[in-house]
């Protein structure tokens, strides 16, 4: 950021990204005929940002502003707000910012949840299919905004669930089982779902071979070394639709935000899908991510050329693939 910027001390690291300037433009991504948007970054650091949440909102009000004058700049208005990584965590989950802008603010959590409900719903199918069902799914983290909607979807589509929190499975339909932690959860379990907002919570070991993981946590969920044949997949991965433009500083971003030169996550689309939409209401806000929501946003991500990614790390992995490489750890 401090490159992008024209900030040698902040690049160097001899500067600490406090300052209120300190919000720079990284890049801008286009789809054609739909939408056009701009990426802004806060130089703050997670630390910094948990431990002074005013200080943070400030930042995300002023990129806010400036993504406003770019717009106008290009005789257009500003569609909506789309908040990535931790700034979609703190300051109330995007209710503080919203209350101080009239632009829709959406925080991705609705993106999020229908891409790892697709992802996982895409690997309990082939699972079944080559004869091997994976019979009650581990979510993790199923008290977090995305974890409680992908458990209410995945519940609702007659999947039964073992859930890392009790108070998680109040309301749902079917065959639900509830733990008080993450350990009791995945046992036993052949396809676990990371829906936790940051990872580093759950050590591998507590995984059997050849356990296959949809993983949204950043940092991943697991710590330590992997058992035989366990696959870990990006859960929020999605591919990219033709008339996707991003420019020299738009690659460069794709690949320093850890997506890679072929897809996006799913929190990325959220604002533009909002957007091209003409929708005034977020598709996610504050601590609950409506399911009917997150139905809404597939619809019309998957019409714009948007689809859920089987994903490790940058490559796409087919469900075969997955499965082949999980019977390697059994």
């Amino acid at each position: 950021m401090g490159f992008r910027g024209g900030r040698p001390l902040l690049a160097a690291g001899l500067e600490d990204g406090a300052s209120f300037d300190a919000v720079f433009p990284l890049c801008t991504l286009r789809l054609d005929g739909v939408a056009e948007g701009i990426v802004l970054g806060t130089a703050l650091t997670p630390q910094q940002m948990l431990e002074d949440q005013e200080r943070a909102l400030t930042r995300m009000i002023r990129a806010t502003a400036m993504a406003r004058q770019w717009a106008e700049d290009r005789g257009s208005q500003l569609g909506a707000v789309g908040l990535g990584s931790l700034c979609a965590v703190v300051a109330g989950r995007g209710t503080a910012l919203q209350e101080r802008v009239a632009e829709p603010v959406t925080t991705g959590g609705a993106a999020t949840a229908w891409a790892l409900w697709q992802n996982a719903e895409t690997m309990a199918t082939a699972m079944r299919s080559a004869g091997q069902d994976p019979g009650a799914i581990a979510i993790l983290g199923a008290r977090s905004p995305v974890g409680a909607a992908v458990a209410g979807l995945m519940a609702a589509g007659g999947h039964p669930l073992r859930l890392d929190n009790k108070r998680a499975a109040r309301g749902l339909p079917g065959n639900i089982a509830a733990f008080a932690t993450q350990e009791e959860a995945v046992a036993g379990a052949r396809l676990v779902v990371g829906a936790g907002p940051t990872g580093c919570t759950l050590a591998a070991s507590a995984l059997a071979p050849g356990t296959v993981l949809v993983d949204v946590a950043i940092p991943a969920t697991l710590t330590g070394p992997r058992p035989p044949g366990v696959v870990e997949l990006a859960g929020e991965a999605v591919s990219l639709p033709p008339g996707w433009h991003r420019g020299f500083w738009g690659q460069l971003y794709h690949v320093l935000a850890g997506y890679g030169p072929a897809q996006a996550f799913a929190c990325l689309v959220e604002p533009l899908i909002l957007a091209a939409e003409q929708r005034r209401a977020p598709f996610a806000l504050g601590r609950q991510v409506d399911m009917q929501a997150v139905r809404a946003f597939g619809q019309a991500a998957d019409a714009l050329g948007f689809h859920p990614r089987l994903a490790r790390g940058w490559w796409e992995m087919s469900p075969e693939r997955v499965l082949r490489s999980s019977r390697a750890g059994r």
